[in-house]
């Protein structure tokens, strides 16, 4: 089962703050998508149960990620959990 997280950190990168969209699938693989700034990637994550606005920034803001492939297949742009329809959400 998949978790989904939208959030706006605050930061002035846009007018409307910056927005990431992540999600914890079902591998403990978290996919994100910083759609503010345009960049995505992907971190295991091993405490599943810490899947937080906290965490993922953590590990953003450490370079703690590699690019991903998966944001494409999993759906990130074309459709799926965390595609940009989704930052009417996180702008709210």
């Amino acid at each position: 089962m998949t978790k989904t997280i939208k959030f706006n950190t605050g930061r002035k990168y846009t007018a409307d703050g910056q927005i990431i969209i992540a999600t914890l699938h079902d591998d403990g693989v978290v996919t994100f998508c910083d759609h503010s700034r345009q960049i995505d990637g992907q971190f295991e994550l091993l405490d599943l149960d810490g899947f937080t606005q906290a965490a993922v920034m953590h590990e953003y803001d450490n370079y703690n990620y590699q690019p991903t492939t998966r944001s494409m297949s999993d759906g990130m742009y074309q459709g799926g959990c965390n595609t940009m329809a989704a930052k009417v959400f996180a702008a709210e």
